[in-house]
């Protein structure tokens, strides 16, 4: 697996670069925000993150260690593949995206091109348990059941990020007792 690599920037594309290392040239997508300092024959080190999937093998690079974190973070949300999360890291600069996270700004998210106010919504969810914040619902989105279905999910012992998890998953038809019921067993079948 790669990790690292340090080189000189031999191309600059729209979404990637070629690095020259010691005459092998490894094509490297990177953050859209880091593509844009980038010069020719600069020089350039970079944090990777090794991509395979059954068609295709992708290099992801990062300025540092935080970047990589938070786009490994990314990965590992619901319909979020490598594209859409350097997307993300890539639409305002890092911390920008974390003080989001910290203020359970939806509207952050959905401004970067592709991701909606479900997904924006999934972002917070995922990323607000890793980075120990509370995660609260759109005001539009909560009601006094839902509410109550949460409460339901923190008496029986569940994290708060997985009540809110468990909720958006429910049909909205249902009536109370029958959501609850069902949460739990979807949560039960994921392995708590």
């Amino acid at each position: 697996m790669i990790g690292k690599l340090k080189g000189t920037v031999s191309e600059i594309e729209n979404s990637y670069i070629l690095l020259d290392v010691h005459s092998v040239f490894y094509k490297v997508f990177l953050p859209q925000i880091i593509m844009s300092t980038l010069k020719l024959n600069q020089d350039y080190s970079c944090y990777t993150h090794f991509h395979v999937r059954e068609n295709e093998i992708s290099l992801y690079g990062f300025p540092n260690k935080e970047y990589l974190y938070v786009f490994n973070l990314l990965l590992n949300v619901p319909g979020i593949g490598p594209k859409s999360a350097l997307t993300i890291v890539g639409f305002n600069h890092l911390d920008k995206l974390i003080k989001a996270v910290e203020k359970q700004d939806a509207v952050y998210f959905s401004q970067i091109p592709g991701i909606g106010k479900k997904s924006s919504q999934k972002i917070l969810l995922d990323l607000s348990a890793k980075f120990n914040v509370d995660y609260k619902m759109q005001k539009t989105e909560v009601t006094a059941e839902s509410q109550m279905v949460v409460e339901a999910l923190l008496t029986l012992g569940f994290k708060k990020h997985e009540a809110y998890e468990a909720l958006e998953k429910l049909p909205s038809d249902l009536p109370l007792e029958e959501k609850i019921t069902l949460a739990i067993r979807n949560m039960n079948s994921h392995g708590k």
